[in-house]
């Protein structure tokens, strides 16, 4: 008897549980703003990206695009981004990439899901992240940031003469 209540506890903390099971970027979070490369292209990111949205763009000067779409998630899998480089009307490669998710585990009243998280990149030659969330809505999230060898070093003062 002692034990079929202490599971039955378990079991309402579990349900009753306010903690969200993903997403750590929140809604307040503002939109991200565009970034140039060292080669003059422009990254543009898109807030809210849902399933099927295009996230990202990055207009290179010689006409290139490089589109960043959400393929979505099925229940309990990662979303998928799907990378497409284009030439005028022409499709130079595409590729898919998911982010980075829990594996998911079987739990003690059936599968328990796993957890979006953030996913970084680098592009531009080791100068630029890009890095994809989860909104707590449930769209992705995307921002271009510098790196960490891209920010301008602070310089020694010279020598007083």
């Amino acid at each position: 008897m002692k034990s079929a209540g202490l599971f039955l506890f378990a079991l309402a903390l579990i349900i009753v549980s306010p903690k969200s099971a993903y997403a750590v970027v929140s809604d307040s979070v503002p939109a991200p703003t565009s970034v140039k490369f060292s080669d003059g292209a422009v990254a543009t990111p898109y807030d809210h990206c849902g399933d099927g949205d295009i996230c990202a763009t990055i207009a290179y000067p010689n006409g290139d695009v490089l589109s960043i779409y959400s393929e979505g998630a099925a229940y309990c899998q990662p979303y998928i981004l799907h990378f497409v480089l284009t030439h005028g009307e022409h499709t130079v490669y595409e590729f898919s990439r998911t982010i980075n998710h829990d594996v998911v585990k079987p739990g003690m009243i059936g599968t328990r899901c796993g957890n979006s998280h953030a996913t970084q990149m680098t592009m531009d030659h080791g100068l630029v992240h890009m890095t994809v969330d989860e909104r707590l809505d449930g769209s992705l999230w995307t921002t271009f940031s510098p790196t960490r060898q891209a920010l301008p070093r602070e310089q020694p003062p010279e020598p007083q003469r």
